[in-house]
C-alpha cells in the first residue's frame, strides 16, 4: 500500500491545500492526512484513493478553522506481516 500512498500525495498536489502529512499509526496503519479549505478538493482527492482500492478514509470538518482534514489509511502489511508471525508463535506456544 506504500504505492498508493505515494500516488495519493502526488494527485493531491495538483489541487490546492493547506498541509500534506503521513505518519505510521498505532497499528502500523500508513496514513496520509491533507488538509484544504475547499470541499471539491476533499472530494476529488476521495474519489481517487477510493479508486487506488483506499478503504479507510475519514474526513473530519472543523467550521471554526473553515478546514477539511481528509485522512486516507493504508496497512503497512510488512509491519501486519509481523505481527501476525508473532501472534502465531504465540498461539504455538501456549498450546
Amino acid at each position: 500500500m506504500q504505492g498508493e500512498r505515494n500516488k495519493i500525495i502526488r494527485y493531491a498536489l495538483d489541487f490546492h491545500i493547506e498541509d500534506v502529512n503521513t505518519y505510521s499509526g498505532y497499528k502500523g496503519d500508513l496514513i496520509v492526512k491533507i488538509t484544504t479549505k475547499d470541499k471539491d478538493v476533499v472530494i476529488a482527492i476521495r474519489k481517487y484513493a477510493i479508486s487506488l482500492g483506499v478503504e479507510d478514509i475519514v474526513v473530519k470538518h472543523n467550521p471554526n478553522l473553515l478546514l477539511y482534514e481528509l485522512y486516507c489509511v493504508t496497512a503497512n502489511e510488512e509491519v501486519y506481516h509481523i505481527k501476525i508471525e508473532d501472534l502465531m508463535h504465540e498461539i504455538n506456544h501456549k498450546s
